[in-house]
């Protein structure tokens, strides 16, 4: 899981000072929906936790990163240029 980048990396919005996230790989994601999360408790959060967890594809990972994000209602972007 450590290793595993995302092909695009996902910019999370998030309330507060920082009001941003960049999460470039599975590990980031996986920290993201652990400590970030309202709720913990939906099918989304868990399937992303999983796949997050699991020795799979980092794009099966981003899949329900993705998922999970839009369920919650939480606002992303894989659009914006960093590099």
């Amino acid at each position: 899981m450590a290793g595993k980048k995302f092909r695009v990396p996902v910019v999370v919005y998030m309330a507060g000072p920082i009001g941003f996230t960049l999460i470039e790989s599975v590990a980031q994601a996986w920290d993201f929906l652990f400590d970030h999360w309202p709720g913990n408790d939906s099918l989304a959060w868990t399937d992303a936790m999983k796949r997050c967890a699991e020795d799979g594809a980092a794009d099966d990972a981003s899949a329900a990163f993705l998922t999970a994000l839009e369920g919650a209602g939480i606002g992303y972007d894989r659009a914006v240029e960093i590099y």
